[in-house]
């Protein structure tokens, strides 16, 4: 049974402890001169600098050449090689044991104390030592120690942290504690004052060794296995073998030669780059995959190639090192670190939000820790005062500078509610009153889903129809599923958030749940003010119908017979208005039998003959909200008007046509009426006609050869909202 992720986090906290409490009693093993010795620009020994504490304070001077050591075996030569940070770089084993062998013979005149060094001046100063001190260690012993314990905690989360234990979070671990064995050892002796044990020394420069080859065999393996399995695991099986036989024969001497470490190193991590490119050919068709791969080479390879280039390529040419090494450590956290801005960016190991918190609450802690150190110390604060002020510090200090850590890390994340919200709320609330106001909602429900997300593609999930659970994030993160509000029981399926630059994580599902409640409610609100208007026009047609209505029935029955044309039109128009305010939809077909009955009285009334032609059949069935049918009943009376009053025609033509998604209405006469513009008080109702179809998206135009033609185009699937 998998233990939880906060206990392997635990423990991995006390194996690193432990391991860094066994580096600093190591460290503080050997006995301190309080002296510090470098090398001139003639490559002699020089005292550099003397602590203050120091028992040789008086004895001896920065600046003072040392030329010889004397110990029971005879006078050392103060040859520079005795102060080489890594005894690897040497030319030879030969070379390499007899700096072994004159660092214990240093080491044991140090433990007693009688360490003698012989200057220019010819003066004999012995060096005294005392038991070292935490202070004692050199910032650059605490750099390696920090970057050894870095590495594989950043290791353990990574592991512990996972959804799944798999290959790749295995191996990621093993190079952690690759990192923890080679960093730390090599910071004990390469920090040393002048002198190890040569036992201790050899031991640790061993270890050294088999922490870089093991390191190396697991970067190498891990590619191997992530993101894309390329095969079975022979492959990180035969960089382990090799790894240990390298280290083996390193550590035996069998090799010949030092450099053997180095290039064993090098060959076992070339092997990464053959890994990278069969990685780079599986993924061609994963984005999702590739794009964590080009993050993955990007902080594997920074960090590694300065490394190589610095430390690793000089000592197997036996050329001197650009850089300290103890410094360079500190380019494998390029990698660490990279991994896990890849983990916030690219999603990788499948970790999530929660990686914020778990490094903040383990950084925060150790944050608090380090200062209290360092002020108890360094500072000689009182243990009383440390703590407080370890928290005051760290409360002030690390924790904004934390923030906005996180914050640069983070990148391009989602969208905030307040960055996305004033894009959102025009589409929410700039709209008409009708009947048709919900569908306008409705249907603007992608153009919201593109404002929030910015996905480069929306199409219908068609696989997750009737889906039960139509809410969910899908192929590891490039696509987010919703429902399709448009239609019930569809769903739509975002692709590539962030306009590719991220994937899409359960932070965003919180966030659908925000823009569908925001919907929701301006549905509600559309809904209630379409209720209350609709309210009040049933009033206004009921007092129109009740009061004007019954006033025109009384004017009709009165009226003398030329007058009641006249006053039949009136009562037309009110009929029409009514239908108007009851904001129904018209079936095309009955709109063209009622146009088709007026007309037909009027040309009758003028002596004109009509032809009705009517070119659609199954069109017929398609719907005209309340706007377009009263604009089209005034347009085509207004065209019937002019026909009659300026043409002098016999006759009258009325061509109904047109397509699924377009309305053509023409009134042709075989009259002379000429250009509408020469008209007598044309003008006006040429302009209202304009206009009218200019809310419907239409348009009409006159042909005046061989009479006069009139052409009125309309587009369908245009709702009263969107037309008014």
């Amino acid at each position: 049974m998998r233990l939880s992720p906060r206990t392997l986090i635990g423990l991995a906290v006390i194996v690193t402890l432990a391991v860094s409490l066994l580096s600093i009693l190591a460290a503080l093993s050997t006995p301190r001169m309080g002296v510090t010795i470098g090398l001139d620009d003639k490559q002699r020994m020089m005292v550099t600098a003397v602590d203050e504490g120091s028992p040789n304070h008086s004895r001896i001077q920065p600046g003072d050449i040392i030329v010889s050591f004397g110990t029971t075996h005879g006078d050392l030569p103060a040859r520079a090689d005795l102060l080489t940070e890594e005894p690897d770089t040497l030319p030879g084993f030969a070379d390499y044991n007899a700096f072994m062998q004159d660092q214990g013979l240093l080491a044991s005149q140090l433990a007693t104390g009688s360490l003698t060094a012989t200057l220019t001046d010819g003066r004999h100063v012995v060096l005294d030592t005392r038991p070292a001190r935490l202070g004692d260690l050199p910032l650059l012993f605490w750099f390696q120690l920090f970057v050894g314990v870095s590495g594989v905690l950043t290791g353990a989360l990574v592991w512990a942290l996972s959804p799944q234990v798999s290959a790749a979070t295995r191996l990621y671990l093993l190079t952690g504690i690759g990192y923890l064995i080679f960093a730390p050892a090599a910071g004990i002796y390469s920090t040393r004052e002048l002198a190890l044990p040569a036992t201790d020394f050899r031991l640790l420069s061993i270890a050294n060794h088999f922490g870089a080859l093991f390191f190396t065999a697991s970067l190498t393996s891990l590619l191997w296995v992530y993101p894309r399995r390329l095969g079975g695991m022979w492959a990180p099986l035969a960089c382990y073998t090799a790894a240990l036989a390298v280290w083996l024969l390193d550590a035996s001497q069998a090799g010949g030669d030092p450099a053997l470490f180095h290039f064993g190193v090098l060959i076992v991590f070339a092997l990464s780059f053959v890994f990278a490119g069969m990685q780079w050919w599986q993924t061609r068709q994963h984005p999702a995959d590739r794009a964590a791969l080009r993050w993955f080479l990007l902080s594997i390879y920074v960090a590694t190639g300065l490394f190589a280039g610095t430390i690793i390529i000089p000592s197997a040419l036996n050329l001197p090192l650009p850089a300290p090494q103890g410094v360079m450590f500190g380019a494998f956290l390029i990698m660490y670190w990279g991994l896990a801005l890849g983990v916030v960016r690219y999603r990788l190991f499948q970790l999530e939000a929660w990686w914020y918190a778990v490094w903040a609450w383990f950084l925060g802690g150790i944050a608090v820790v380090l200062v209290d150190v360092l002020l108890l110390s360094f500072l000689s604060v009182p243990e009383g005062m440390a703590l407080s002020l370890s928290v005051a510090i760290v409360g002030w200090l690390y924790f904004p500078l934390r923030q906005k850590l996180w914050e640069w890390l983070g990148g391009r994340r989602q969208r905030t509610l307040q960055q996305w919200l004033p894009d959102v709320l025009p589409l929410l609330i700039q709209t008409n009153a009708g009947e048709a106001t919900e569908s306008r909602l409705r249907e603007r429900w992608p153009d919201i889903l593109q404002v929030v997300y910015q996905p480069l593609q929306i199409v219908p999930a068609d696989s997750y129809r009737h889906d039960h659970d139509m809410t969910k994030v899908a192929e590891n993160g490039l696509a987010l599923i919703v429902p399709d509000l448009r239609e019930p029981g569809r769903a739509l399926c975002l692709r590539h958030a962030g306009n590719g630059a991220r994937l899409f994580t359960h932070q965003d599902l919180d966030t659908l749940e925000s823009v569908r409640n925001l919907f929701a409610l301006s549905l509600d609100m559309f809904r209630a003010r379409d209720t209350g208007a609709q309210i009040e026009r049933e009033r206004i047609a009921r007092d129109i119908h009740d009061d004007l209505g019954a006033k025109l029935l009384t004017i009709l029955h009165k009226s003398p017979a030329d007058h009641q044309p006249l006053v039949r039109e009136a009562i037309r128009d009110t009929r029409d208005l009514l239908h108007t305010l009851n904001f129904r939809d018209t079936v095309l077909g009955e709109a063209a039998t009622r146009w088709r009955n007026e007309i037909q009285e009027r040309t009758q009334a003028q002596g004109v003959g009509l032809v009705w032609d009517n070119q659609m059949e199954t069109e017929l069935g398609n719907m005209l909200s309340s706007r377009q049918h009263a604009n089209l009943t005034r347009v085509l009376r207004e065209a019937v008007s002019n026909a009659l009053r300026h043409s002098g025609a016999s006759e009258l033509r009325i061509t109904l046509s047109g397509t699924s998604n377009q309305l053509l209405l023409t009134v042709q006469d075989n009259g002379s009426a000429g250009n509408p513009e020469n008209w007598q008080d044309s003008g006006r109702g040429l302009a209202i006609m304009r206009a009218r179809l200019a809310e419907l998206s239409g348009e009409a135009r006159w042909i005046t050869e061989n009479g006069c033609l009139v052409e009125i185009r309309l587009p369908y699937g245009m709702d009263a909202g969107s037309i008014a």
